[in-house]
């Protein structure tokens, strides 16, 4: 309760800091003779024109227009200048203006005469989207910017990225599983800004993180940038946040089953360089939404059949704030930044991994502390030649409590169990406390325009401890037990005017304590960890025509086990200390290709093809009660995916994509179960993996219309769909056909309507999830909320 209570304080004191000085900001430029220019961009007709480049070539600065066609320079010096409006279509135009100092200099609509075409045509620059998308590597891009109204958090958007599934096991702050290409769990890594987020604590998660913190989502598929620097297997998430100097983003969004989001985001930068910035976070739900789940009578532990009820213990409250403060724009830095990560959340546990398992009282909650320090220097000591570093410590505390000695139903009934020092599960108050250290160098050198070099270094330490008041003389919960890990990728990148290509290798170290069970004798066995692996790879790209890119990567690469899949959580999570790193041969070959119609009608076609051959393959298995993560011999992936993107004016825009992967396990043999045994004959040889879907997809469809019933307003529908083809729970070969348990086939419909006031500084949106109000299911056939709704309000404010 401490926590959260200095939370809410700090919302509310860096909120307010942030406003007060964006508003103190505004009435102290003029000391300086500086004003801001703010205007507007039309046609004969009285509409927008976009994209258009408005720039003062004297003093060589320039801003790119909005959809509205409205555009704003910032900290322009007072007095007469011309301004030089440019575009694709039509004739560039000059206007003079007098910029008066202490104001924000709203000058008069420019127009533009579309008629006129312009000869030759210069391009000025590209977004980041566009030039990421540009790379060698298969990456898919997500810009936030337009659904900072919605009341999505980043994981429901992430999710609608072509060969991205995430896979939730229930309401707000359940326990969720990304997939990517058949590749899911720790398999695939998570930075925010470039920092690995892995251990950040469950509150930093996703599916918690709200949309309106997040500039674009970057979606790194097979082979991955060497300046990222991980030991993904199968692809990475790079989260970036809102690089806005000077803003302040507040909502608040209310839905079903008594959700609240409540969420601060802003920044503040001086003349001097002096920055503070602020990403903050508030979630709670009851989650009591209704399950179809077999009922069992108490008194004969027999099933009855199944019914519809309300979720009863489900209840979950996260909260979390990043701050940061330092100094940008220096001649000895480009940013340095000192930060601290403060989290925690708080969750009823209503089922175990299956519906079957039902309880009424365990509880779990996590707390984070984590310090960071962000770096960057272009230029240091010689011309080209650039460092950035990250570092942080990372305190997690994660306890689950089960004291109740009861057996629960989905109707709320129990009864006390036979011994009064049980649980519900397993008697238990288990802390399990993690202490990491962790940073990110890279240097990069660039010889000329054509070529340059990356060197990146990754390195943790990690320590774990676990303790149960319940359990104290648990043999596992008295020893500490840790895992350290390097790695090192050299990289080289070629750019030309056609092409671009990286060739890189990487070496993977990792050391560490544990122990296990001896199967022969009493008492535990140490193990020592120790492995040591080279990866290698490469990308390339070349534009077949101006807009139609082909791209070619490969790599071979390694991903070394978790703590948590190793050492378990003497929960849900069963320990596997002989769990080995995983390896893959990692190939994608893809074209990109954007036609342009006339009347502003684009269509951009993506396809991409997908191929995996993994050895070791780390797969998380249910073995009741609880799972445990396995390695599998050999396992081969191969798969296809499709999206089309279209857009006429800026006012319609339609998307699908569809993703196919067919993931076999390709051991023909399985270890034997005693030493020195003959292998077995695997009978799942050339089966297709369970639990993990097959072929899925998604629609979107979305109208906007500026100026509606009053100037300077917006309003926005939007339609998604999206579509999983039903897949086995369980291995297919176990079993009779009319036996096996499926999860079933998943469609669902979403609709939002957003209006936005005053060129976006108010804004509402209403929203409905699930609209059909469809059976959803997923990780072990885990039912997820039918129909519900939000509502969300924001304020911006923008300087």
């Amino acid at each position: 309760m401490r926590l959260r209570l200095y939370l809410v304080g700090l919302f509310y004191l860096s909120g307010l800091f942030i406003c007060n000085n964006l508003v103190y900001s505004s009435s102290t430029v003029g000391e300086q003779a500086f004003g801001d220019v703010t205007g507007k961009i039309i046609n004969l007709q009285q509409e927008p024109v976009f994209p258009a480049v408005i720039k003062i070539d004297s003093l060589a600065i320039g801003v790119h227009n909005n959809e509205r066609g409205i555009y704003t320079l910032k900290e322009v010096p007072a007095g007469k200048h011309i301004l030089t409006v440019s575009g694709v279509g039509f004739k560039t135009t000059k206007v003079n203006v007098s910029i008066l100092a202490n104001k924000s200099n709203q000058i008069k609509d420019i127009v533009i005469d579309e008629n006129h075409e312009l000869s030759e045509v210069m391009v000025i620059g590209k977004t980041e989207k566009r030039k990421i998308q540009e790379l060698a590597f298969a990456v898919g891009v997500l810009d936030f910017s337009e659904s900072y109204h919605t009341s999505a958090d980043v994981a429901t958007l992430t999710n609608r990225i072509t060969g991205v599934r995430i896979r939730e096991e229930g309401g707000v702050g359940s326990g969720y599983s990304f997939s990517l290409n058949g590749f899911s769990g720790k398999q695939i890594k998570f930075f925010l800004d470039g920092l690995p987020i892995d251990n950040f604590g469950v509150s930093f998660g996703l599916n918690n993180l709200p949309v309106n913190m997040v500039e674009r989502v970057e979606v790194y598929k097979g082979v991955i940038p060497v300046v990222l620097g991980a030991d993904a297997l199968g692809g990475a998430v790079n989260i970036v946040s809102r690089k806005t100097p000077n803003y302040l983003d507040v909502s608040y969004s209310i839905g079903s089953f008594n959700t609240h989001k409540f969420s601060i985001n802003g920044a503040f930068t001086t003349k001097s360089g002096f920055t503070t910035r602020i990403n903050s976070f508030l979630n709670y739900s009851d989650n009591d939404y209704k399950v179809y789940v077999p009922i069992i009578d108490l008194t004969t532990r027999q099933k009855t059949g199944n019914q519809w009820v309300k979720r009863f213990h489900d209840q979950y409250q996260s909260a979390g704030i990043r701050l940061e403060a330092g100094l940008v724009n220096k001649s000895y830095a480009d940013y340095l930044l000192a930060g601290i990560i403060v989290s925690e959340n708080e969750k009823d546990i209503q089922n175990g991994v299956v519906m079957d398992n039902v309880y009424g009282a365990r509880t779990a909650n996590s707390q984070s502390l984590i310090p960071t320090l962000r770096y960057k220097k272009t230029n240091l000591f010689a011309d080209r030649l650039d460092l950035s570093f990250y570092g942080s410590y990372i305190d997690v505390n994660d306890h689950s409590i089960d004291t109740v000695p009861r057996t629960y139903n989905w109707l709320g009934d129990w009864r006390h169990n036979d011994s009064e020092h049980s649980g519900e599960r397993q008697r238990s108050q288990l802390d399990i406390t993690t202490r990491q250290w962790q940073t990110n160098t890279t240097i990069d050198y660039t010889f000329n325009p054509h070529h340059s070099i990356s060197l990146n270094h990754l390195f943790s330490t990690e320590e774990r401890k676990a303790s149960d008041i319940e359990d104290p003389a648990n043999q596992y919960n008295q020893i500490p037990q840790s895992v350290d890990k390097q790695m090192i990728g050299l990289g080289w990148i070629g750019k030309y005017k056609k092409w671009n290509a990286t060739l890189f290798g990487k070496l993977f170290r990792m050391t560490g304590e544990t122990y296990q069970t001896n199967l022969y004798t009493t008492g535990l066995t140490h193990v020592s960890i120790d492995y040591t692996k080279l990866g290698y790879g490469a990308a390339a790209t070349y534009f077949i025509l101006p807009k139609m890119q082909a791209k070619l990567s490969y790599e071979h690469t390694y991903r070394l086990p978790e703590a948590y899949e190793m050492f378990g959580d003497n929960q849900e999570n069963s320990r596997n200390a002989g769990l080995k790193p995983e390896s893959s041969n990692n190939v994608n070959l893809g074209i990109i290709y954007e036609l342009d119609f006339p009347e502003d009608n684009v269509l951009q076609i993506e396809s991409n093809f997908l191929f995996r051959d993994s050895r070791d393959f780390i797969h998380k298995e249910l073995k009741q009660p609880s799972m445990m993560y396995v390695n599998i011999g050999k396992v081969r992936t191969t798969g296809t995916e499709l999206s089309m993107k279209y857009s006429w004016k800026h006012m319609i825009h339609a998307g699908a994509n569809f993703t196919y992967q067919y993931i076999i396990d390709n051991s023909k043999t399985t270890p034997s179960q005693t030493v020195g045994g003959v292998e077995n004959e695997n009978f799942n040889y050339e089966v297709q993996l369970p639990n993990i879907p097959y072929l899925f997809g998604n629609l979107s469809l979305g109208y906007s219309k500026h100026n509606l019933l009053i100037k300077n307003s917006a309003f926005t529908i939007d339609y998604f769909l999206n579509y999983v083809k039903d897949y086995y729970l369980s291995w297919p070969t176990l079993g009779l056909r009319e036996t096996k348990d499926v999860i079933p086939q998943q469609l669902s419909h979403n609709i939002a309507f957003g209006y936005s006031l005053q060129n976006g500084r108010y804004n509402i949106s209403f929203e409905c999830n699930n609209f059909t109000d469809e059976a959803l299911y997923d990780n072990f056939k885990l039912q997820k909320p039918g129909r519900f709704f939000y509502a969300k309000f924001r304020y911006y404010l923008g300087k």
